[in-house]
């Protein structure tokens, strides 16, 4: 018997259409923002301004920063291009802040499943 690439079971739910926080998308914007000429530019006057991780520093740490972040998530209202709205950190910093953001993307539960 032939196997059937994509067979159709109308019986099966789809699932439902992925939701996107601000700037990303299935084909990658986000992705696109970040590779573009105005953010690097952005982001490299940002680590030359200030080379070292602006947490580490406040604990009395010097550790050069890689990585600079939006203070105010661009989805929750803050400027994508705004250097004042830039925090340069160090990557473990960054990971950190990351994992423990309230205000990070949470898909919405489905429907008939909240808990």
């Amino acid at each position: 018997m032939p196997y059937k690439n994509n067979p159709e079971r109308p019986w099966m739910k789809k699932a439902p259409a992925r939701k996107y926080h601000w700037g990303e998308t299935k084909n990658g914007v986000a992705k696109n923002f970040y590779r573009n000429a105005p953010w690097r530019k952005l982001r490299k006057a940002k680590l030359e301004k200030d080379p070292i991780c602006e947490h580490c520093y406040q604990q009395g740490k010097v550790t050069p920063a890689t990585v600079v972040d939006h203070t105010k998530p661009v989805r929750l209202g803050g400027e994508p291009l705004d250097i004042d709205n830039t925090t340069s950190l160090c990557v473990s910093c960054h990971n950190r802040k990351s994992a423990s953001s309230s205000e990070r993307y949470t898909p919405t539960p489905k429907s008939g499943r909240e808990g």
